[in-house]
C-alpha cells in the first residue's frame, strides 16, 4: 500500500511540473543572420560559415594530435591566422587561410617564460581570457588546460604579413608566401597590437649581458656589473646563468633575463623597438591611427606614430575609471570623479559634457560605435555618441556589468552578481527613468554576448567543455530561446577592425 502511494504522489509531482525546455536548432534560430564568422569546433575544426551556420566551409582539421590554439583574424576581416600543436613541448604551426586551403607558413618552438625565472601558464585553447578577442568563447580554462607555451599571435596593419613570438625573439612571416624574418630579439610573453596605430606593445624578457670580475684586486665597485643592451639587438639565447662565456680568465659573462614592456613599430626596412615608458597591457587606454593614450591614476599620458618618446597630455584631478577614442569626431575621451570630458585629438581645452551627482565607477561600452553606459552610486547615464544625448535610469539595487544596443536602438543592461541564479538582464525605459528587469534563465556563472548585429543576446556558462546549450534573447520579440550548442567552442567575426 505504501509502495503504491509513493508510486502515486511521484506520479503527480511528474505530472505537475514543468516540461524541460527542449534546446532549437542552432541554424533554425539564427537563419536570418548571415555574416560571416570562422567557429572553432569542438573536434578542433576552424570553419567559415554565417552565423547561422547554414554554409560551412571547412578551413582546417586537425591531424596526428594536433589542436587549435590560438586564432585571429586580419585587421582587414578577409584572412585567417590561427596556431596548433600537438603536445606541451611539441614545435607549434602557424597557418593561414588561402585560396586553395589551409597553409603552413612557419614550425617553431614557442616561448616558456619559465624558463627565464618568469611565472606565466596560459590557456591552451582559444577561451573566454583571449583579452584581445572580439568573438563569443565558450571554454573557461581550467589548472589542466592551461600551458607554459606563450601563444602570440597578430597581423601586421596591412593584413599582409603575421607577427609571432617565439623561443629566440619575435618574427613576422607574409601571409602569401615568402620567407619569414626576424623582428626582434627581445622573447615575447604577450604580443598586443595598438591599432589602429600601427605599433604593437610587448610584454617582454630581455637578456642582458652580466659581468663578474673574480680578480681580488679591483675595487668592489667593479665587482659586479651589468651591461643592458638595446631592446632589438639583444642576443637570443637560452635560459638565464646557462650560457657562460670566459672573455678573460678573471671576468665570467653570462646573461640576465629582465622583464619589460616595450613598444615595437614596424619600419619599410628595420623594426624598431623602445622602452614603453610606463604603458603597460593592464593600463586604461584609447588609440587612434596616429596617438595612444594611457592612464596613471590621474593623468593622462601619449605616445604617437611618429614619436615614440612619451608626452603628458592631461592632468583631471580624480583618478580616470574610463579612456575612450570617438573616431568621427576624434574627440580623446575620459571619465573621472563626477565628471565626462572630452578633448580634441591633436590638442587645444579640455570641455566636461557630463557632471554627474555622485562618482562615475565605471563605464560600459556597447560597441564600437554604440553608446556609452556611465554608472554612478545610483543611476545609470547613457551617452550616445551620434547624438550626443545623455539618458538616465535608476538602478535601483541593480548592479551593470555589460550594456548592450538593439536593432532598433534599445539599450539592455547585463547585471553581474544580481541575484543568486546568475545574471540578470534588463532593459532600459528611459520614459519612466528606471531599468526594467527582465525575466532571465537561471545561469550560475553565466555571461552574455551580443549576436546579429544587436538582435540577440546570448547567455551560457562557460567551463572546461563548452556548454550542450546556450539561452538566447530575442531583442525585437523580448522572448528567451534555449539553442542546442551545434558543436562550437567560439567564433570570430569576419569583419574590418
Amino acid at each position: 500500500m505504501r509502495l503504491a502511494w509513493v508510486a502515486f504522489c511521484l506520479g503527480v509531482v511528474t505530472a505537475l511540473a514543468p516540461p524541460l525546455a527542449h534546446a532549437t536548432d542552432w541554424s533554425e534560430v539564427f537563419a536570418a543572420d548571415s555574416e560571416k564568422f570562422v567557429f572553432f569546433g569542438t573536434d578542433g575544426t576552424l570553419m567559415r560559415a554565417p552565423f547561422s551556420l547554414a554554409e560551412r566551409e571547412t578551413l582546417w582539421v586537425p591531424t596526428r594530435g594536433q589542436r587549435l590554439v590560438r586564432v585571429r583574424v586580419s585587421p582587414d576581416g578577409q584572412r585567417v591566422a590561427w596556431l596548433t600543436r600537438a603536445t606541451a613541448g611539441d614545435t607549434t604551426r602557424l597557418w593561414v587561410d588561402g585560396p586553395d586551403g589551409a597553409v603552413l607558413r612557419m614550425r617553431y618552438f614557442g616561448l616558456e617564460a619559465d624558463r627565464y625565472g618568469r611565472v606565466h601558464a596560459e590557456a591552451g585553447v582559444p577561451s573566454t581570457e583571449e583579452p584581445e578577442a572580439l568573438g563569443g568563447r565558450l571554454v573557461q580554462p581550467g589548472p589542466l588546460t592551461r600551458r607554459l607555451e606563450s601563444n602570440t599571435l597578430e597581423w601586421t596593419p596591412d593584413s599582409r604579413a603575421v607577427v609571432f613570438g617565439y623561443n629566440d625573439g619575435i618574427a613576422a612571416v607574409p601571409a602569401d608566401g615568402g620567407s619569414g624574418f626576424s623582428v626582434c630579439k627581445a622573447l615575447a610573453v604577450r604580443l598586443e597590437s595598438l591599432e589602429p596605430a600601427p605599433i604593437y606593445l610587448v610584454d617582454a624578457i630581455v637578456l642582458r649581458k652580466h659581468t663578474r670580475y673574480f680578480d681580488p684586486t679591483l675595487p668592489s665597485d667593479l665587482a659586479d656589473n651589468d651591461i643592458p643592451l638595446e631592446a632589438d639587438d639583444v642576443l637570443p639565447g637560452r635560459p638565464a646563468l646557462s650560457s657562460l662565456e670566459l672573455a678573460h680568465p678573471d671576468v665570467l659573462i653570462t646573461k640576465i633575463a629582465t622583464p619589460g614592456s616595450y613598444l615595437l613599430y614596424p619600419m619599410a626596412h628595420r623594426w624598431r623597438v623602445f622602452t614603453a615608458s610606463g604603458l603597460t597591457p593592464d593600463r586604461l587606454r584609447a588609440t587612434s591611427p596616429g596617438t595612444v593614450w594611457w592612464v596613471t591614476g590621474g593623468t593622462i599620458h601619449a605616445i604617437r606614430t611618429s614619436d615614440p618618446n612619451p608626452t603628458e597630455e592631461l592632468q583631471v584631478g580624480h583618478p580616470i575609471v574610463w579612456l575612450g577614442f570617438d573616431d568621427v569626431r576624434r574627440w580623446l575621451l575620459w571619465a573621472a570623479g563626477r565628471e565626462v570630458g572630452r578633448r580634441a585629438e591633436d590638442g587645444g581645452a579640455p570641455t566636461i559634457f557630463l557632471h554627474t551627482s555622485t562618482n562615475v565607477r565605471a563605464a560600459l561600452e556597447s560597441g564600437r560605435d554604440g553608446p556609452v553606459g556611465f554608472v554612478t552610486t545610483d543611476s545609470l547615464l547613457v551617452w550616445d555618441r551620434t547624438s550626443d544625448r545623455v539618458r538616465g535610469v535608476a538602478l535601483g539595487g541593480f548592479k551593470p556589468g555589460s550594456l548592450f544596443q538593439g536593432p532598433s536602438g534599445e539599450v539592455l543592461v547585463g547585471g553581474q552578481g544580481s541575484r543568486p541564479g546568475g545574471p540578470q538582464l534588463a532593459r532600459a525605459d528611459f520614459e519612466a527613468g528606471r531599468l526594467q528587469e527582465l525575466a532571465t534563465p537561471a545561469v550560475k556563472g553565466g555571461m552574455f554576448h551580443s549576436a546579429g548585429q544587436g538582435a540577440w543576446i546570448l547567455l551560457y556558462d562557460p567551463g572546461v567543455r563548452a556548454p550542450e546549450s546556450l539561452q538566447a534573447f530575442d531583442v525585437r520579440a523580448s522572448r528567451w530561446v534555449a539553442v542546442e550548442n551545434p558543436g562550437i567552442t567560439g567564433w570570430e567575426p569576419l569583419r574590418p577592425r
